[in-house]
């Protein structure tokens, strides 16, 4: 019998350790990207993945539920986060679905995503909460600058970062040959669209599309845990969950299957176009302002720069940039060391604003202090070699 759903998770080829969680037990699905570090980043993505162990599959409202489900866990990783210094700013992306009588429901935050492959073509079915995405939304850089920009790892939206967040939420209808994707951004932002398009075409079965995923991520460079979610809605109704446990997750490159449970309800909801909820999106967007609603909080959390405060080297929390009155970054220290001290490379490089984080920031300035101090010892060394000198003449002058 083919599998109905198939799910495998690789740490990639550089990272040491795997900090992607997911769920797996039809009707429901669930794929999570930590971030924050080793022993907090995978804390919080296992806390979703945790979270939906005891999710019971609505019979109503499903986009509501899966919305609620998430903004209660948000609240938990950010109440962890605040409790424990050495978890502070943890976080995780999470894209989830439930599959109902005609449609399949999504919930979204992060830049984890959920595709829809029908008739040897790939959709997208969620947005990037990205600081890239939502300049390409705007129309300020192309889809193909969009896969190679520097700052495209930067993310605008995420549980645990806030006490509160939003979550995007949509319905797709399903046929019996349509498979559904979700993973992480260690896929996506390694394989384009068309190349898993060909493999999901290709594969003979979704254990092998699976496999070939993982694989074409690592072929690709593999800079990032990688976590594959395959299901095919038309198989996986109420009676799959019987033989589910069954199918046990892949993985592979050290991580650990995320712990499940079998849910068998199967119930039919309303369906929302993705057009109407396009709409929807944009005009909030458009009223709250894209790249403030996107950028700013999740930014001033983790990413950090080097810049000048009235003429001395300081540290910034957030992205240097600056929408007519509106800034997203603040002010985190002021050093010591004089811009004007430094060589002019090192003005060049303070100039650009190249984003760190904040452990990197702080050992950039760090190094200018120390060195700072050094060419004052010896200046100061110097000056009283000086006066030692002249006031010896001067004593033996008058001796």
């Amino acid at each position: 019998m083919p599998k109905a759903y198939f799910t495998i998770t690789h740490k990639g080829m550089v990272r040491p350790g795997n900090e992607d969680s997911f769920y797996a037990r039809p009707p429901v699905f669930m794929v999570a990207d930590g971030m924050g570090g080793a022993q907090a980043g995978e804390v919080a993505s296992a806390e979703v993945a945790e979270a939906f162990r005891g999710f019971t599959a609505p019979g109503s409202e499903p986009e509501q539920r899966l919305a609620e489900l998430i903004v209660q866990t948000n609240a938990r990783i950010h109440d962890m986060s605040e409790s424990d210094a050495g978890r502070a700013g943890m976080g995780t992306t999470v894209t989830a679905a439930v599959v109902t009588g005609g449609s399949v429901n999504i919930a979204h935050v992060g830049d984890s995503r959920a595709y829809r492959w029908r008739n040897g073509r790939l959709q997208q079915l969620t947005e990037d909460h990205s600081l890239v995405g939502e300049m390409l939304r705007q129309g300020r850089i192309s889809e193909a600058e969009a896969e190679t920009h520097p700052q495209r790892s930067i993310i605008t939206r995420a549980l645990g970062i806030e006490p509160g967040v939003e979550v995007d939420t949509a319905s797709f209808d399903w046929q019996d040959d349509d498979i559904f994707l979700l993973c992480s951004d260690g896929l996506s932002s390694m394989v384009p669209d068309e190349e898993i398009a060909g493999i999901l075409e290709r594969s003979a079965g979704l254990e092998a599309a699976g496999k070939a995923l993982i694989a074409a991520a690592n072929t690709h460079g593999g800079r990032d845990n990688i976590t594959v979610v395959l299901f095919k809605p038309g198989d996986v109704g109420s009676g799959e969950a019987e033989t589910a446990a069954a199918r046990g997750a892949v993985t592979a490159g050290g991580g650990a299957p995320t712990r499940t449970a079998t849910l068998t309800a199967r119930t039919r909801a309303s369906k929302r176009s993705w057009r109407a909820s396009c709409k929807k999106k944009a005009a909030l967007i458009a009223l709250a302002g894209a790249l403030l609603l996107g950028a700013s909080w999740f930014a001033v959390s983790f990413v950090y720069y080097v810049g000048t405060e009235d003429g001395y080297v300081a540290i910034y929390r957030g992205l240097p940039l600056e929408v007519g009155p509106l800034s997203f970054s603040s002010l985190h220290s002021v050093s010591n060391v004089r811009l004007d001290e430094l060589e002019p490379f090192e003005q060049e490089r303070v100039g650009r604003h190249e984003l760190k984080s904040r452990s990197g920031a702080e050992q950039i300035v760090e190094n200018y202090s120390t060195r700072s101090e050094e060419e004052q010892r010896l200046a100061d060394e110097e000056r009283r070699s000086r006066i030692t000198t002249a006031a010896t003449t001067a004593t033996g002058s008058g001796g």
